[in-house]
């Protein structure tokens, strides 16, 4: 009889848990990751948080970028020529972690991810968002070699970012539905585990019903969540189990209303609230309750759409991604004003 198996990149070392970024070296070395000459990305506003982490090496360099733009990762590749550092630390934001995977990935090093925020599972998925001239795009990258978050450290962030991650986490629900329906209209590739790992993070944290970012047992919560996520990417070898049609309509939003400030985190949830009604997800009111709930964004009127700049965001969302089967593809107008007024009235 043939065994089957498949193999799959995963990060070797996880932690999650409070006062970590003084031990993040004695961390590594536990779990055999000997580096010695560490190049730290990191951000001016977090620097003595990076300055923590960098004090447990022999031999470590920092180099601050101010964005996720394609310059910085340009940079971040001219000090690797200069310093030649035996692994790359992304300690920071999403934008830090991002820029330190993808010039990881191109300069063929190992990346720690230690986030200092969780606004999205980018911590540690095989994605990294560039600003590149023509636009943002998301490349695909290695995961990063280790994931270690100071849960105390999170408790400082934003809160407008961390509910962001409460929402990019949500949104792993509709995701999933699409990703199932584009398995049963056009044969899609469909990994079950994988979608298993996206919707229990995603419907644990909506059990939660309290958002409390002062605690660290509901960010341990989502901390988690969003890990599971970045893995479950990982395992699918796509963005499926977590980017279905709430992310076009997040991506079109983004292209039609250019100079309007929110977290992509944030829109994604409030979309998903409408793409999961669309799909008859029995969770959607239960999704626009928690929203409500824990005062994030709830309804397009938030983001100042009403129902004709709604249609116009909803006309382009196919075309940001292009091939992507979502439940947008065959909804009526008639199932679209049903689910908005559902969703949002």
């Amino acid at each position: 009889m043939p065994i089957f198996g498949s193999s799959v990149s995963l990060p070797i070392l996880v932690r999650i848990e409070e006062d970590l970024l003084n031990k993040v070296n004695e961390l590594l070395c536990e779990s055999s990751l000997l580096f010695t000459k560490p190049l730290i990305i990191t951000m001016r506003d977090i620097r003595s948080l990076a300055d923590r982490v960098a004090a447990g090496f022999k031999e470590p360099e920092v180099h601050l970028i101010e964005d996720n733009s394609y310059h910085e990762v340009e940079a971040v590749e001219a000090a690797i020529d200069e310093v030649r550092p035996d692994v790359l630390l992304g300690v920071g934001g999403g934008r830090v972690i991002d820029v330190a995977k993808f010039a990881g990935s191109r300069r063929m090093l190992s990346v720690v991810s230690v986030p200092t925020s969780l606004s999205n599972d980018g911590i540690s998925s095989p994605v990294a968002v560039i600003r590149f001239r023509k636009g943002t795009r998301s490349v695909g990258v290695n995961m990063p070699t280790a994931v270690l978050v100071d849960l105390a450290a999170i408790t400082k962030a934003p809160a407008r970012n961390l509910k962001a991650g409460v929402g990019d986490l949500l949104s792993n629900i509709s995701a999933t539905n699409d990703w199932l329906l584009a398995y049963r209209r056009t044969h899609e590739h469909y990994d079950t585990v994988a979608a298993l790992l996206a919707r229990k993070s995603a419907f644990e944290m909506l059990d939660a019903r309290r958002v409390n970012l002062a605690g660290t047992s509901f960010l341990k919560i989502l901390a988690e969540g969003l890990l599971l996520s970045g893995i479950a990417m990982g395992i699918a070898g796509t963005s499926r189990p977590c980017s279905g049609a709430e992310h076009l309509l997040s991506h079109a939003y983004d292209e039609l209303y250019p100079d309007k400030v929110t977290l992509h985190g944030e829109q994604v949830a409030m979309f998903a609230v409408f793409t999961s009604y669309l799909q008859d997800e029995s969770s959607a009111s239960a999704q626009a309750e928690f929203l409500k709930r824990n005062e994030l964004i709830a309804t397009p009127a938030d983001l100042g759409l009403d129902f004709k700049g709604f249609k116009k965001v909803l006309e382009l969302a196919p075309s940001t991604r292009p091939g992507r089967t979502t439940v947008l593809d065959k909804a009526s107008g008639a199932d679209i004003e049903k689910a908005f007024r559902k969703a949002y009235e």
